[in-house]
């Protein structure tokens, strides 16, 4: 029934009488809590056995589609010394996840487990014995979910109790597009509705979507999504809905669908030359004025990652572990250069390289 009225969203064209279903933003409450995941993350892991060696990683999440509908998600794990791949799949008859994946051996793995109290820690035990003996999965996110922890733990035959072996930190590739982690004003995911950080495009229009298995869905049934998105367009508008456009010429039918696309307005006025400006636009115009012009200033997104690394590399050097804290600053060197944070790292490699 839920899904016969999911369905049942119809309009009624003004000119004939054509009835189009809208498909509705169908995400399986399960999955509601991991939506957050969609997309791709980078980042390292790091073993505990020695948490100065550590390593790459990039993981990417996607929904898996049947028959037009999420049932799934799939993800992709580059580097990870545990998962290659895995489809993390709900049952609803016992109230568990389970992750079917492929070991970084090539062996199949399996896991079972469930959310905690507050739906947002999904613990995963891994079915069966193994030569390591035990071993779970913990998946949480941090408060803006722009970050996510992966802790790998074991059990080993004759041990009281689980410990961490290895741990990855992985963040929201893009993380200066998710703005922090506020999501309210990304565009929307013209399949399901979440939030979105990729573009597909179709008979010259482009639509955003969550992640590759939308992608793909979108590609498999690009008239349904591209009506879907239409009929969306049309609603916002208070407009009754027409036909879409044919792929010859763009009618502005989509405006504030697209990914950095505002939707159309009229011009405002042109201002008086001897209009005053307001306090904050004066200091903008002054900071303006006083940024170099062969140097953009650093965004605010860059800044934040910067410091957060820093203080990382702080930790380091205070626990006495140079050569760890020599990597987050080179690494902060490298890809935030234009940060304030990068001129301190420089220096900080220089002071210990002097030692």
């Amino acid at each position: 029934m839920a899904r016969m009225l999911a369905w049942a969203c119809i309009l009624m064209l003004t000119l004939g009488t054509v009835v189009v279903a809208a498909p509705a933003d169908e995400v399986p409450a399960p999955f509601a809590s991991f939506n957050y995941l969609l997309g791709g993350w980078k980042g390292s892991g790091i073993p505990e056995a020695n948490r100065v060696r550590g390593w790459p990683e990039k993981h990417n999440w996607a929904w898996k589609f049947a028959k037009g509908t999420p049932v799934g998600m799939t993800v992709v794990l580059e580097g990870d010394k545990v998962l290659t791949n895995g489809e993390l799949s709900y049952d609803d008859a016992s109230k568990t996840y389970h992750l079917n994946a492929q070991g970084a051996d090539g062996k199949p793995l399996a896991y079972q487990g469930t959310l905690d109290s507050t739906g947002k820690t999904l613990t995963l035990d891994r079915e069966g014995t193994s030569a390591e003996g035990k071993e779970r999965i913990i998946l949480r996110p941090n408060s803006s979910k722009i970050r996510y922890t992966m802790v790998i733990e074991r059990q080993p035959p004759g041990a009281p109790q689980y410990s961490r072996f290895i741990e990855v930190g992985v963040t929201k590739e893009g993380e200066a597009f998710a703005a922090g982690g506020n999501t309210a004003n990304l565009p929307k995911c013209v399949i399901t509705g979440g939030s979105a950080t990729m573009t597909v495009s179709f008979q010259g229009k482009t639509f955003p979507i969550c992640c590759t298995g939308c992608r793909d869905e979108f590609n498999d049934n690009p008239d349904k999504y591209v009506q879907k998105a239409m009929l969306k367009a049309k609603a916002s508008d208070g407009k009754t809905a027409a036909k879409p456009a044919s792929s010859g010429k763009d009618d502005g039918a989509f405006d504030g669908l697209l990914i950095g696309e505002p939707k159309k307005a009229k011009p405002a006025p042109p201002k008086a030359k001897t209009e005053t400006k307001s306090a904050p636009a004066e200091a903008e115009a002054n900071d303006e004025a006083d940024t170099p012009e062969t140097q953009a200033p650093a965004k605010p997104a860059e800044v934040s990652k910067a410091a957060s690394l820093l203080t990382q590399a702080y930790a380091f050097e205070r626990s006495r572990k140079a050569s760890a804290a020599v990597i987050y600053y080179r690494r902060i060197v490298k890809e935030y250069p234009d940060t304030p944070e990068a001129k301190t790292a420089a220096e900080r490699i220089k002071t210990l390289a002097g030692k």
